[in-house]
C-alpha cells in the first residue's frame, strides 16, 4: 500500500533547488506580534560575534565541522540558511538565487523585506546548482567563501567533502531535506559565532507560534494530510511524512498530523521526506482536512479532477486546501525563523477557514 518516493523525491527536489532556493508569499515581512519580534530581531540585527564563541564544532550528518574563526566571507546554498545569517545581523556575500519564488533578482519577500529593514546593501543572488539540481563546485569555487552554509540541502558525501575542500561546510544535520527549524537556526548561529542570538531568535518564534496556537482553539484535535498535486502518469500521490518541516511547521500551529501518515511513514522505506500511496488505498488515510500545493491552478484542477483522487472522503467533502503562490509554498518548505512569521499571516487565516468549513 505505501511506497517510498525516495529517488524519484530526491530528484524532484533537486529540480525545486535548481529552480528555487528560498521561501515565500504576497508582501512585505509582517510579525504576528510586532513589538516584541522587531525588538528581539534589532537586536539580532546589532549582534557582534560572542565571547569564546571560536572555535566550535557543529555535528552533521556527516560527522563535524570545526569552525576556527568568525566567517567574513559566507555562501549560502539554501534559503533557509540565507534568512538564519540575514536574521543574526550578517549578509551573505554569496547566496542561492531562486528563481522560482523569488522576486525579478532571485530574493524571497521576507529575505529582501529584513535586508531593507536594516539599511543593509544587498547581496547578487547566483546559481550554485544546475539544472539538474547538481552543484557547480567552479562558481563555488569563483565565490571564494571562507563558509558554506548548507543546513536545507540532500547533496552526497562526496560532495560535502569537495565543498570542504573549499571552505569549512555545514550541511544537514540528520536527513536529507528534513532539519528542524529550530536546529537549523542554532547550527548557523553556531558556525557564525552567534549561538546565543540564534537561540533567542529560536524562543521569539517559538512564542509567535505559541500565540497563533492559542489564538486558534479551532485548531486542536484536527488530523491534517499534507501533499502535493498529481503529475501526468503518476498512479500514486505524494505524502509528506512527520519529519517533512512543512509538516513540523503546521503541528506547530496546533492542528495534528493523520496518525496513518505516520505509520505510512514509517512503513514506507528509506529516509526520504515523503512516501507514495496508490490512489486506489487512498481511503485507508483518514484525515479531517487535506493540504496540498501546485505550481498552478490547473495542476490542482488535473488533481481533484482524477477520478479516484475525488473520491477520497476528504476531497469529496471539499475539506482541501491548495496552495498556488509559489511564495507560501517555499515559506512552508524551506522553513525559516524570518519565514514563519510571513507565511503565518498568509496561513492561517485559511487554515482558519478550512477547518471551520
Amino acid at each position: 500500500m505505501f511506497t517510498t518516493l525516495g529517488s524519484r523525491s530526491r530528484r524532484r527536489r533537486k529540480g525545486w533547488v535548481a529552480l528555487t532556493a528560498a521561501a515565500i508569499t504576497l508582501t512585505s515581512l509582517t510579525a504576528c506580534s510586532p513589538s516584541s519580534s522587531d525588538s528581539d530581531r534589532t537586536t539580532a540585527s546589532s549582534s557582534a560575534v560572542e565571547d569564546g564563541a571560536f572555535p566550535v564544532t557543529v555535528e552533521h550528518a556527516f560527522g563535524e565541522t570545526t569552525f576556527e574563526r568568525e566567517p567574513v566571507r559566507i555562501l549560502t546554498l539554501d534559503s533557509a540558511a540565507t534568512d538564519t545569517v540575514v536574521a543574526l545581523g550578517m549578509t551573505p556575500t554569496s547566496m542561492q538565487r531562486d528563481g522560482w519564488a523569488g522576486d525579478d533578482d532571485g530574493f524571497l519577500p521576507w529575505t529582501r523585506a529584513e535586508l531593507e529593514r536594516t539599511g543593509k546593501t544587498l547581496p547578487t543572488p547566483a546559481s550554485y546548482y544546475s539544472d539538474s539540481g547538481e552543484l557547480l563546485f567552479e562558481q563555488i569555487l569563483g565565490a571564494a567563501p571562507d563558509v558554506i552554509l548548507a543546513p536545507y540541502s540532500g547533496f552526497s558525501r562526496t560532495d560535502y567533502e569537495r565543498l570542504s575542500t573549499i571552505a569549512p561546510t555545514l550541511p544537514y544535520a540528520d536527513r536529507p531535506y528534513q532539519p528542524t527549524w529550530q536546529n537549523l537556526t542554532t547550527d548557523v548561529g553556531k558556525a557564525l559565532g552567534r549561538g546565543a542570538a540564534a537561540e533567542k531568535l529560536v524562543k521569539t518564534t517559538e512564542n509567535t507560534l505559541a500565540q497563533q496556537k492559542s489564538e486558534h482553539p479551532e485548531f486542536a484535535g484536527v488530523r491534517f494530510v499534507f501533499g502535493s498535486y498529481i503529475r501526468d502518469g503518476e498512479t500514486e500521490t505524494a505524502i509528506y511524512g512527520p519529519a517533512d518541516p512543512r509538516v513540523q511547521l503546521v503541528e506547530n500551529l496546533g492542528l495534528t498530523i493523520a496518525p496513518d501518515v505516520v505509520t505510512g511513514s514509517k512503513n514506507s522505506a528509506g529516509d526520504s521526506f515523503l512516501f507514495g500511496i496508490s490512489m486506489e488505498n487512498l481511503d485507508t488515510i483518514d484525515t479531517d482536512v487535506y493540504l496540498g500545493w501546485a505550481s498552478e491552478q490547473s495542476e490542482v484542477d488535473s488533481t481533484v479532477n482524477n477520478t479516484l483522487f475525488a473520491r477520497w472522503p476528504v476531497i469529496a467533502a471539499g475539506k482541501d486546501l491548495w496552495i498556488t503562490d509559489n511564495r507560501l509554498t517555499a515559506a512552508t518548505m524551506y522553513v525559516s525563523v524570518l519565514s514563519i512569521e510571513w507565511a503565518v499571516d498568509q496561513l492561517v487565516p485559511q487554515l482558519s477557514a478550512l477547518v471551520e468549513k
